[in-house]
């Protein structure tokens, strides 16, 4: 009976550890039918990226589902062949159909890492679903950041980019103020966020020049912001060159001679 039991749970044991499969294969550019939605494509790179953007965006899939984590919120699929039906805010109702390309090419790289990645996203998710940055800084529990900073130190790039937005958040005094007003305070950046942000590049997501940089230009060290955004640009990371550009296109504007409230009256 013994024996029974225990050859009954190892079955069940290795039945959840399929049913739970993890993984980021899944690859190919992604079109939406139709107009329920504001995402007209998706572009997955076979590694858990998606490819095309401006902002870290990643994925995995367990089973027939497909989870998308972009900069803000979560995209729920369902997978059905080459059809990725929307599930969850945001994307409900969307589907998009898998376009054949005659030049596609198996991007898979290091399938082992790669695995590891997946199943570090998902346990990071399934962690993190129900909250928000909001939680950290208001509960005494501190989870979220202690959960980031657990699967950063894991080798997870994502946590790494939230531990630093929720740190950068807490060692900035009047975030939620005027934050035009940081500059005035002349803070010295801190020596954490500059070896968070380094370590995330270290692992591969050249995203960390794009917060680096912007963590300068908060503190009001524009010159060391857009050296590090021209890093990012010169290593490939589109987000750094997105930050150039929206600033200094603020710049020009602020600079351009403001029009009078009141117009003159014309002369009889």
């Amino acid at each position: 009976m013994k024996k029974l039991l225990v050859l009954i749970s190892v079955v069940a044991i290795a039945g959840n550890a399929f049913a739970q499969k993890v993984d980021n294969a899944l690859q190919g550019y992604f079109e939406e039918q139709g107009n329920e939605t504001f995402y007209k494509s998706f572009n997955f790179d076979g590694n858990g990226k998606i490819v095309d953007g401006f902002k870290s965006s990643y994925y995995f899939t367990r089973n027939d589902s497909l989870v998308v984590i972009p900069d803000k919120d979560v995209f729920v699929f369902k997978i059905k062949k080459n059809k990725l039906i929307g599930i969850s805010d945001w994307v409900k109702n969307g589907v998009w159909i898998r376009k054949k390309d005659s030049t596609e090419v198996n991007n898979r790289v290091n399938p082992v890492e790669a695995q590891k990645r997946a199943a570090l996203l998902a346990g990071y998710y399934d962690k993190t679903k129900n909250m928000s940055g909001l939680d950290a800084l208001f509960s005494n529990t501190n989870d979220y950041t202690k959960i980031s900073e657990d699967f950063c130190n894991q080798g997870l790039a994502k946590a790494c980019l939230n531990a630093f937005g929720l740190k950068m958040m807490e060692y900035t005094p009047g975030f939620f103020g005027d934050l035009k007003k940081i500059k005035d305070k002349k803070l010295k950046p801190h020596p954490e966020l500059i070896a968070l942000s380094k370590k995330i590049i270290d692992l591969g997501e050249t995203e960390g020049y794009n917060v680096l940089g912007a963590y300068y230009h908060l503190l009001g060290l524009r010159e060391k912001a857009f050296e590090t955004w021209k890093e990012g640009e010169k290593n490939g990371d589109p987000a750094s060159m997105m930050s150039m550009g929206l600033i200094e296109v603020g710049e020009e504007m602020d600079k351009a001679p403001k029009s009078p409230g009141i117009k003159k009256k014309k002369k009889k």
